[in-house]
């Protein structure tokens, strides 16, 4: 087939699919600036970041205050600040770049221990600037010395949990009400990395319009101070956490090996693991509690620290694509799935587009994910499409009711629409009627077309109720002739006592129309009504242009042929000898005898149906 002619009997099929799936795309991109999918979203971005795999960062590293060193600490909290003093100066004396304390201090100890942390905080600094970055110090004492305070450097360790319990997000400026935002740990460490102090991040933040040059690092492990490019940080805004991996991702290394190196008499190798890195120290023993779930499982919080600082100082940040970009992947998606739809039943169609969505949008996203930390939702192409099947399936449903709802009554299409029989091909047995009025081609010819047709449409409209009250199927209107299917599309095992029942309700519906039309002064009319049951081949026929449900077979044939005996033998309803079978003990017949029929070699065994018992009693005749 050529294309043009491919186009032109499919065109407004697939350009009402494409309207719909235009449609749901723009819903779906609204639904998702609306935030009503942000969990799907959410849940999709959890699977990309876990398709990375683990990625080694060397330019954080987690000093661990892990069970060993809680244990040799007594199990005691608040932990010792001495301890902590120790291990502050063995960072100091390892060469690391800047520290980042995930430690509460709230609650005072004794003066001495508190001045011994305090001390071992301001001599890690630079230009009267401690280099270590803390969460909390106590109300009194010496860590809470104005001096001290002056000197030091603070970060808020709050982080937004999800409505799932999940941290993903963080908030790298965190509302204090009236107060100015407090910036987060993270920042603040970062900031610190590159010579800010508290109140030269604060003024830049404020005069700046919110963007900070921070420091980058950069491939060969060294650290690039410019800060380009900078980083936009405004109140308010969440930054969704490109994080590298499950546990232990970064280097991390147990506090107990590292507080010895506070000795002075000990000697610090110059290629330490510490030297020139960010140290971020936490508490990952069960009972510090500082433990969160994330995408990767259960991180204690020092790590998840480490992830957004990382993310700050090499720039991985996740970039959504934008809602223009997403929509016009949408579009695309639909431009092919439409073509797909318009060649595959709507429910395989939707599989494969579905499918095909995700064959292609999974790789595609990780790849934009991973080169370029694009985050490209592949899961709203699959949504569009999704809804473009359910629309395709609504409107196949509409074609279906609009062209099969004229040929059987609702109860029977609500039947076959529940019940989705195969309507491409099948052999099957059922009862073919045939009706046909006498006279009305010589009637037609002295009355006017207006009344001819109103009088039919009357007719027809009787003949249809006493079918469809006996689930048959109207397969067609010829001329005055009605054809009718019973046990088609749906199997029925009573097809031919329904088609007996129906012969009497229409013989009972033109008595009495022809009443109504003799006190009108109107010529009665008269019918002849055929039945024969046999196999036939039911199933839609036709070309792309024009489809129809139908039957064919001998049965049909004959069916016609018996309707046109009741001329000869004076008689309204005639069965075949096929029909009386499966009718014996519930109808009384008159046995007609056999007659020749055109087209047949043998002559056809006729009955003159006479009357439908319900109660099942059988008064053949002879």
């Amino acid at each position: 087939m050529r294309f043009g002619d491919w186009w032109r009997q499919r065109r407004a099929r697939l350009l009402q699919l494409w309207g719909v799936g235009i449609a749901a795309s723009l819903l779906v991109t609204g639904a998702s600036a609306m935030g009503y999918l942000e969990a799907l979203q959410t849940r999709a971005l959890d699977l990309l970041l876990r398709l990375q795999g683990t990625r080694f960062a060397s330019d954080v590293v987690i000093v661990a205050i892990d069970d060993d060193a809680f244990e040799s600490l007594g199990r005691r909290q608040p932990l010792s600040r001495e301890y902590l003093a120790r291990l502050l100066k063995a960072l100091q004396r390892s060469g690391a770049a800047v520290v980042g304390a995930d430690i509460t201090l709230a609650a005072p100890a004794t003066a001495g221990e508190d001045a011994a942390l305090a001390r071992a905080v301001l001599d890690f600094s630079h230009d009267g600037v401690s280099r270590v970055v803390l969460t909390d110090t106590p109300g009194t004492g010496p860590l809470a010395d104005p001096d001290f305070l002056r000197a030091a450097v603070f970060g808020s360790d709050r982080m937004p949990v999800d409505d799932d319990g999940l941290i993903r997000r963080a908030a790298l400026l965190i509302p204090q009400g009236s107060r100015p935002p407090q910036p987060a740990l993270s920042l603040a460490i970062a900031a610190r990395l590159g010579g800010m102090d508290r109140v030269a991040l604060e003024t830049v933040l404020r005069t700046r319009g919110g963007l900070i040059a921070l420091p980058v690092w950069r491939s060969g492990g060294r650290w690039d101070l410019t800060g380009d490019p900078p980083v936009a940080v405004r109140p308010g805004d969440l930054w969704r956490i490109n994080f590298v991996g499950p546990a232990r991702s970064f280097l991390t290394i147990p506090s107990g090996a590292v507080v010895p190196l506070s000795d002075p008499a000990l000697e610090v190798a110059r290629d330490n693991p510490l030297r020139d890195r960010i140290v971020l120290v936490g508490g990952t023993f069960p009972e510090s509690r500082d433990f969160f779930s994330t995408p990767y499982g259960l991180l204690p919080g020092v790590e998840v620290h480490a992830n957004v600082v990382h993310m700050l100082v090499t720039r991985s940040f996740i970039r959504p694509s934008g809602w223009l970009t997403s929509l016009g992947l949408q579009v695309t998606v639909i431009l092919v799935a439409g073509v797909v739809l318009v060649l595959l039943r709507p429910l395989a169609g939707t599989l494969v587009c579905i499918a095909g969505a995700l064959l292609v949008g999974v790789p595609g996203s990780y790849l934009a994910f991973n080169r370029g930390g694009y985050w490209v939702d592949f899961l709203l192409p699959v949504i569009a499409t999704s809804l473009l099947g359910l629309g395709a399936d609504a409107l196949a449903r509409r074609r279906f009711r609009d062209s099969f709802g004229r040929h059987v009554s609702r109860e029977v299409l609500a039947e076959v629409l529940a019940e989705a029989p195969s309507l491409g091909g099948e052999r099957r047995e059922v009862s073919v009627l045939f009706s046909d009025l006498r006279g009305f081609t010589t009637l037609s010819e002295k009355m006017p077309a207006e009344a001819v047709a109103a009088r039919l449409n009357e007719y027809f409209a009787a003949m249809t109720s006493a079918i469809f009250a006996h689930r048959g199927m109207i397969n067609d209107f010829i001329g005055d002739a009605v054809m009718a299917i019973f046990g088609a599309p749906l199997a029925d095992p009573d097809h031919a006592l329904h088609a007996a029942q129906s012969a009497v309700a229409m013989d009972q519906a033109l008595q009495e129309l022809n009443q109504r039309w003799e006190a009108a002064g109107l010529p009665v009319l008269r019918m002849g009504i055929g039945i024969h049951t046999g196999e036939v081949f039911a199933g839609n026929i036709g070309g792309e242009a024009r489809v129809k449900y139908t039957v064919i077979g001998d049965t049909v044939n004959v069916a016609s042929r018996l309707e046109g005996l009741n001329k000869e033998l004076g008689t309204t309803i005639l069965v075949t000898e096929e029909t009386r079978i499966l009718l014996e003990g519930r109808v009384d017949v008159k046995d007609r005898g056999e007659m020749p029929v055109k087209g047949r070699t043998h002559p056809l065994r006729v009955y003159e149906l006479l009357a439908v018992h319900p109660d099942g009693g059988s008064r053949a005749r002879g």
